[in-house]
């Protein structure tokens, strides 16, 4: 039987949030375009994986509708968005700066 605690609740919320921010940051990307879209490019990017990390522990951990593979790439998945935000910050610190 399911029982839905409230880290579920937070996961879910979690993936609803981000997918509004994917659009949200979506039509600003096409609004702004230039550095600052490759700089939102980016951090769409890295939400996604975020993202990914929620839903592999949604399905693998809090529902468990399949057997826990050996590898966990929940961590994989947020480390590698972690790097992408870095990288956007990067962009977004040479907006400024001639071409």
């Amino acid at each position: 039987m399911l029982t839905i605690k409230p880290e579920l609740i937070i996961d879910f919320v979690g993936v609803i949030v981000a997918v509004v921010s994917i659009v949200i940051l979506f039509d600003l990307k096409n609004k702004l375009g230039g550095r600052v879209g490759a700089g939102l490019n980016l951090i769409m990017i890295g939400v996604g994986f975020n993202t990914a990390a929620l839903v592999w522990t949604i399905v693998f951990t809090r529902l468990g509708l399949f057997p826990k593979p050996a590898i966990d790439v929940h961590h994989l998945f947020m480390t590698i968005g972690m790097i992408l935000f870095v990288f956007a910050a990067q962009k977004f610190s040479r907006v400024n700066q001639p071409e």
